[in-house]
């Protein structure tokens, strides 16, 4: 990924965005009232002003970084075998659990210029509205916290996905399973709007190691541990296999069948071009984002 010397620039300007776009909206978006507005507003706006604060940033670098985004919220839904979590109302008699898979997936591509391999970091995103600083599911909702703290095998209910039961910790293991999902604490109110990244944990206190968004999108371009899980691009583990169709099928999809045109997936590209030195290497560099929500 990315030199780390670079983390701190970054950090503060995708911060900077971030609070901007909770507190006001953005182009696309009026100023979000909950936690579906808030990623809706960030999945559109707030991932393309992003870049463009980046982009003067890395310009002197001649780095080629892709930054990535799925409105999850709603869909796909998937179902697994209940854990149970302790936290979790009962399951049912068939044993099985039903959510969404997350509210959000964030996918940063860096293709080192010199090699051209691609460092894929991702990672499935849920959102809530923080109460008192702290993030705390309501009954059902903490079965959406078993799905992502324990990670059991889940199968997809749409047919548009390839039907299998995916295992996100199996072998061949890709990156860290621990880092595959996290929560975003959210918190609209305060001066300036919050969105924390909070890890998850099988026991109490549940969500741990909380993290700023800004900085935690530097973290992932930078590849920082806990920032994110490693992914490869058309990788056939079912971690990587399952980004690729969350990019490639849900990213497709419009939010609602009313507005066709306002889809679920973003893509933002940010490469350039370095004339600033002699002998310096010239980088085919652009800035562009495709899609919307």
């Amino acid at each position: 990924m990315v030199p780390a010397a670079v983390e701190s620039k970054l950090a503060l300007a995708a911060q900077t965005e971030v609070e901007s776009v909770l507190a006001s909206g953005g182009p696309h978006t009026s100023k979000p009232i909950g936690e579906v507005s808030a990623v809706r507003t960030m999945t559109l706006d707030g991932f393309d002003a992003i870049a463009n604060a980046w982009s003067p940033i890395m310009r002197s670098y001649g780095y080629r970084t892709s930054l990535q985004a799925v409105f999850c919220h709603s869909r796909p839904q998937v179902t697994f075998k209940r854990v149970p979590s302790p936290h979790a109302p009962l399951p049912p008699a068939s044993g099985r659990g039903r959510c969404e898979l997350a509210d959000l997936l964030v996918v940063i591509d860096h293709t080192d210029p010199s090699t051209s391999v691609k460092d894929r970091r991702a990672v499935l995103i849920q959102a809530k509205l923080l109460h008192s600083g702290s993030i705390k599911p309501a009954r059902k909702e903490w079965i959406q916290h078993e799905l992502l703290a324990w990670r059991p095998g889940f199968d997809f209910v749409d047919s548009c996905y390839t039907k299998k039961t995916r295992d996100l910790d199996a072998s061949p293991v890709v990156g860290n399973p621990a880092n595959t999902a996290e929560y975003g604490g959210i918190d609209l109110r305060v001066t300036p709007p919050v969105w924390n990244q909070w890890l998850t944990s099988q026991v109490a206190p549940c969500f741990t190691s909380q993290a700023d968004f800004g900085p935690f999108l530097a973290g992932m371009v930078v590849g920082r541990l806990q920032y994110g899980r490693e992914a490869i691009d058309g990788g056939v583990d079912d971690w990587s296999l399952t980004v690729d169709e969350l990019l490639r099928v849900t990213g497709a999809n419009p939010i609602v069948q009313r507005a066709s045109k306002v889809l679920r997936g973003t893509s933002h590209v940010v490469g350039f071009i370095i004339d600033t030195a002699p002998h310096t290497p010239w980088w085919r560099g652009e800035l562009r984002s495709t899609g919307g929500v």
